[in-house]
């Protein structure tokens, strides 16, 4: 048997290994890549068929949406006219500002690109009698001649023949409005078309006129029946919801093509369309005024030649049996999408979504009836019919480049197997023969390898670490045990300085050049939270911090502003002014940034309150000063103009200018009192009191004023236990936190007085709807004297801030501008007030 030398043992492995995963992995990728391509194919045309459908039905939802809200605004335009006078000119010029705009076709096919116009939203206005007589009537933007107005109380009289709005209207009560279905004379095939021979092409044809009557009745003083006004839609605006949608596109269209299905037509609740890119499939009625028959399986071949089939989907099974089921959902109030083939032969998906409304004839099922979306199915897939013969033509490509490269791969890799396995059996041969003469017991003989390349230089290598070994050994012996004697150092001194940075008052955070946090010690966690791991961003740990993250990255980039600064942050109860220094790490931070926090709250705190005791204190004897001395001197020209006004019958000018005078003199009286009053106040008297009571009789006190000025108050009362309060002291304070509402309500409003207890303190909430109080006038609002009022004294507030403090209590103000404003006030319950006894 042959002996499998390495040689041949290294060219056949180095073969294998270079050709065989390349052919395996080659065969496999050509499986996969011919699956995937039928995979992905089909998974493109689905995702194209879901993708279509879902973008379909947002457009019928959204569609009926706005319908909804366009049905609404013409309610509201209804109700709008019937609550005002309706003068002739008043009608027309309700009629001439209620527009909207449409998109219509030009007379001819040179007019293609058609016309933007803002035409009225309203065909016509009536104001009809209580006996059904036309009294004025706006039709096209005239008023009709008095031999023109009609007895529509008779539906023959009606403007098409059978309409019977006013007998329908006439049995609404107050507040009730009466909606029709669409109603107008049905147009046929060939009147629309004129010898055109499709819809898109039929500029001249004739257009489809109709309406949806708003009607509501009109009271006398006594509430009986005095008539009806009767607002007439247009069909023209209806029609100008689905006349553009060309879903195809995806782009508005003139007008859209019926041929390929890529269109939109709404229908009724009873199954009619009502908007339509061919005229006569939408309902309408005969010149005598019947209902023309909707288009079934018994129309004869004239009627469908001439046009005279209006379409209902109640009746269009035998065309698909997809129409029934879209009107029996919508007036379940479903929406969904239908595989379906139109009138026209076109395939195509159609979305479908209720229109939800339930005014007038709407009522039965609670929707004005639906739109529908088609699109022709297979404009879907061709997407994916691209793809796949993209695929393909990239697949084929594939192999035939596959196929070259592992036939240059099979020869390069012969001939290196071969060269790779001589180059290496050779040496080695030779290695093997010295070793074995060192086997041999020749201990003092090394390997010696003739040759210069790797295998020599490797035989040298081994005679030379064999007398390195012991020296290197060592070595690594003596470097280990300076490096356990080093650790310990540097441990020792790491905790040192750990515990040194967790026992200062101060939060200390280090950031890397890049602004990553690289430590932090206990009390910034305190400050920072426990969240800031270390790696995140300085913009992510000072995120609500203000402009403190700002202020970091300025640092950064312009390596300067280093120091210590003050900011105020409304970060935390107790955490709101900060001491922060900012320390460069290195030369110009080329290493890091230190930010140091120290919390000053409690010391600016302390600092603010006791400026406010000196102003309250200057304040104080400043104005039991000023109003002595005001006093006595405004008491003898109050006497002396009494005198004055009583000797000035004849001079009726001096009389009322010392009647000013007086007046003016009492409001500076006023003013004086509220200063002895706020300079020396009456010792608070407590004794137990029920404060739901006490909140009653003050809200029964100002109850009266705010009605004659158009503000409601009201009261919610909570369980609240007698407990020791000042009452006239209290009721003087709530007395003053609603007046202030009501002066915030000049037009009208709504002002909440609630009682409460929590967390053992009684509460009395006092809210309003008020245009709210400006930001900067917040921290203000209780400082003597101040005030946006243009009167007063600006006193009220800071009497009341008092008053509650005196019963160890606090109130908080809550307001933002155009959101209302709500004052809370808490006493506690188990406790009294500083002043209660001598």
């Amino acid at each position: 048997m042959p002996r499998f030398t390495i040689f041949k043992k290294i060219l056949v492995i180095t073969l294998l290994l270079s050709l065989l995963p390349l052919l395996v992995s080659s065969a496999i990728l050509l499986l996969n890549l011919q699956s995937t391509s039928a995979r992905l194919s089909t998974e493109i045309s689905q995702s194209d068929d879901r993708q279509a459908v879902e973008s379909l039905q947002m457009k019928a939802r959204d569609l009926a949406e706005n319908i909804k809200d366009f049905l609404h605004q013409c309610e509201s335009d209804l109700l709008f006219l019937s609550r005002s006078p309706l003068s002739r000119s008043a009608l027309l010029d309700f009629y001439q500002t209620r527009l909207s705009e449409v998109w219509q076709r030009g007379a001819s096919s040179t007019a293609a690109q058609g016309t933007h116009e803002f035409l009225p939203v309203y065909r016509s206005i009536a104001l009809i009698d209580k006996n059904g007589r036309e009294q004025v009537v706006i039709r096209n933007g005239r008023f009709l001649a008095r031999d023109q107005l009609a007895d529509v109380s008779n539906p023959a009289n009606t403007e098409f023949k059978s309409e019977t709005y006013f007998h329908k209207v006439r049995t609404l009560k107050p507040g009730e409005i009466y909606v029709s279905h669409l109603t107008g004379f049905h147009v046929g095939k060939q009147e629309q078309l004129a010898g055109a021979p499709d819809p898109e092409s039929a500029y001249d044809g004739r257009m489809y006129q109709g309406v949806i009557r708003f009607g509501a009745p009109l009271f006398d003083a006594k509430g009986a029946f005095n008539g009806m006004v009767l607002l007439s839609l247009d069909h023209r605006h209806l029609m100008e919801f689905t006349q553009h949608i060309d879903p195809g596109r995806n782009a508005s269209s003139l007008f859209p093509s019926y041929q390929s299905g890529n269109y939109a037509f709404l229908f009724d609740d009873e199954g009619w369309i009502i908007t339509h890119p061919k005229f006569w499939d939408i309902r309408g009625v005969d010149p005598a005024g019947k209902l023309v028959p909707p288009y079934n399986a018994r129309s004869t071949k004239a009627e469908i030649d001439s046009g005279r089939i209006p379409f209902n989907l109640d009746h269009a099974g035998f065309v698909h049996p997809g129409y029934p089921k879209v009107s029996a959902a919508v007036r379940a109030k479903q929406e969904g999408y239908v595989d379906i083939t139109n009138v026209g032969g076109a395939k195509k998906i159609m979305a479908f979504a209720p229109i939800f409304y339930d005014t007038g004839e709407y009522a039965r099922y609670g929707v004005f009836g639906g739109v529908t979306i088609g699109f022709q199915v297979d404009r879907f897939h061709e997407a994916a019919r691209k793809g796949g013969r993209l695929i393909a033509r990239q697949l084929g490509e594939h192999r035939r480049t596959s196929g070259v490269i592992i036939l240059l791969t099979a020869l390069v890799s012969a001939l290196s197997a071969w060269l790779l396995s001589r180059g290496i059996s050779i040496p080695l041969r030779q290695l093997t023969q010295s070793a074995a003469k060192l086997a041999a017991g020749d201990s003092a003989a090394r390997v010696a390898v003739n040759s210069a390349d790797e295998i020599g230089v490797l035989a040298q290598t081994f005679n030379t670490m064999a007398d390195e070994l012991d020296r290197r050994k060592m070595s690594l012996l003596a470097t280990l045990d300076e490096l356990r004697k080093s650790r310990r150092e540097i441990l020792d001194e790491r905790n040192f300085k750990a515990s040194v940075l967790e026992s200062i008052s101060s939060g200390i955070v280090t950031f890397s050049p890049e602004g990553f946090l690289t430590s932090i010690n206990r009390t910034g966690r305190l400050f920072l939270g426990d969240h800031v791991t270390e790696g995140m961003h300085f913009r992510e740990v000072f995120q609500g911090w203000g402009v403190l993250g700002d202020r970091i990255a300025h640092v950064f980039a312009s390596n300067s502003g280093y120091g210590r600064e003050t900011f105020r942050f409304d970060h935390a109860p107790g955490k709101t002014h900060f001491d922060v220094g900012f320390f460069p790490i290195g030369h110009d931070s080329e290493h890091g940034l230190t930010i140091t926090l120290r919390n000053e709250t409690e010391r600016e705190n302390l600092h603010e309150e006791m400026m406010r005791l000196d102003r309250l204190a200057s304040l104080g004897k400043l104005s039991a000063g000023i109003a002595h001395e005001v006093r006595n001197p405004l008491t003898g020209i109050s006497l002396l103009l009494d005198d004055l006004h009583d000797q000035a019958a004849s001079n009726s000018a001096d009389k009322e200018l010392i009647k000013k005078a007086l007046a003016e003199i009492e409001r500076v009286e006023k003013l004086v009192n509220a200063l002895l009053n706020y300079s020396s106040p009456v010792r608070a008297e407590f004794r137990e009191c029920d404060l739901n009571r006490l909140v009653n009789d003050t809200v029964l006190l100002l109850r009266r004023p705010c009605e004659k000025q158009q503000v409601q108050l009201l009261l919610d009362e909570g369980e609240v236990p007698p407990f020791r309060l000042d009452p006239e002291k209290i009721k003087q304070a709530v007395l003053n936190i609603i007046k202030n509402a009501q002066q915030a309500l000049p037009r009208g409003g709504r002002i909440e007085v609630r009682t409460a207890v929590r967390d053992r303190h009684a509460v009395i909430e006092i809210s309003d709807d008020g245009p709210g109080i400006a930001t900067e006038d917040l921290p203000l609002i209780f400082e003597p004297f101040f005030t946006r009022k243009g009167a007063g004294t600006g006193l009220g507030l800071s009497i009341t801030q008092r008053i509650i403090e005196e019963h160890q209590g606090r109130v908080r103000v809550e307001s933002a501008p155009g959101k209302g404003t709500r004052f809370t006030v808490e006493l506690p319950l188990g406790g009294q007030g500083k002043a209660e006894r001598p």
